[in-house]
């Protein structure tokens, strides 16, 4: 699917709007074990208002062990023999499954599956690795449940796209199975931040460096990047960001390096759009048309999968 060449007028709106407002006042505020508690909040009545869930959506909430999250089944989902595992973005430090019960359900019904949101621990209560080895449990869970490597996508956004496709990248470099394909919404590729400050002036209504580099201070002290090596087995991959965002080189860069990896990565750039434009509806509609091309490419892996075990 090809983006439209210009965003839509409500898009274009607020993400002025939040320019002016939002924005300035997130840089602001300081990022620590005082005020963290309070953004976590924000975010979930926030994301509650520009992306609540669909009508006939069913939640499952799971506490297996270490493994925690929803399991979430939007209306209208066919698939039984498959799932995808969604890793939710928030900085490392913010963001919940509870939160991202918009994004899952509209995802699910878009790509006819369930879809599984973990709740990994956060920073900075919960620094590097720990996230790191939730997204690994969850996925062994969910192996143990009797899903084929095959039968799972692997998806998330922003710091989630980070930890996502660093999962995908470590797995395969183990030699181990991977996920059938993953869908990355603005993902961070860089902690260091280089990649996203020597990218162009950013018109994002929301994200800044000096937020990034607070959040990810809580998270870790290292230089962590995504680096795939050629000859990794990774799955064909879908990253969608925007335009005027503040990790669009991000998302480019990380495109470059699957591609120079032999891996088949399809970027979808959508113009006028903030940072994870999917998860507020309600704000940019196109991210209807978002989530209708992420179910596609989903659709597409997991039937090629099933039509090639027959």
């Amino acid at each position: 699917m090809t983006a439209p060449e210009r965003g839509s007028m409500r898009t274009r709106a607020a993400r002025l709007v939040a320019e002016r407002t939002v924005r300035p006042l997130a840089a602001a505020i300081p990022v620590n074990t005082t005020t963290v508690p309070f953004a976590r909040l924000a975010i979930y009545a926030a994301m509650c208002v520009v992306g609540p869930s669909l009508i006939g959506t069913v939640v499952d909430r799971i506490d297996d062990g270490a493994v925690r999250g929803e399991l979430v089944t939007g209306p209208k989902v066919t698939r039984t023999d498959a799932v995808v595992l969604y890793v939710h973005g928030g900085g490392f430090v913010a963001g919940s499954a509870a939160a991202y019960r918009g994004v899952a359900s509209r995802l699910s019904t878009a790509s006819r599956t369930p879809v599984f949101v973990v709740d990994y621990r956060l920073a900075p209560e919960y620094p590097s690795p720990c996230a790191q080895q939730d997204v690994a449990q969850a996925y062994r869970w969910l192996l143990r449940r009797g899903f084929d490597p095959d039968r799972i996508v692997l998806a998330g956004d922003s710091a989630g796209g980070f930890l996502g496709a660093d999962f995908a990248i470590t797995n395969a470099g183990q030699g181990l199975p991977g996920p059938a394909g993953l869908v990355l919404f603005s993902p961070m590729a860089d902690l260091s931040l280089e990649i996203a400050q020597n990218g162009g002036a950013s018109r994002d209504g929301m994200i800044s460096y000096p937020l990034s580099v607070k959040a990810v201070a809580q998270f870790t002290s290292e230089r962590l990047e995504l680096c795939p090596e050629r000859g990794m087995r990774l799955p064909p991959t879908l990253i969608q960001t925007g335009s005027t965002e503040y990790f669009a080189a991000d998302a480019v860069e990380l495109a470059d390096r699957f591609r120079a990896a032999n891996v088949a990565c399809e970027l979808q750039v959508w113009p006028d759009q903030m940072h994870v434009f999917q998860v507020m509806p309600a704000l940019a509609p196109e991210a209807r048309f978002a989530f209708g091309a992420a179910g596609r490419f989903i659709t597409s892996i997991l039937d090629s999968e099933t039509a090639s075990a027959v």
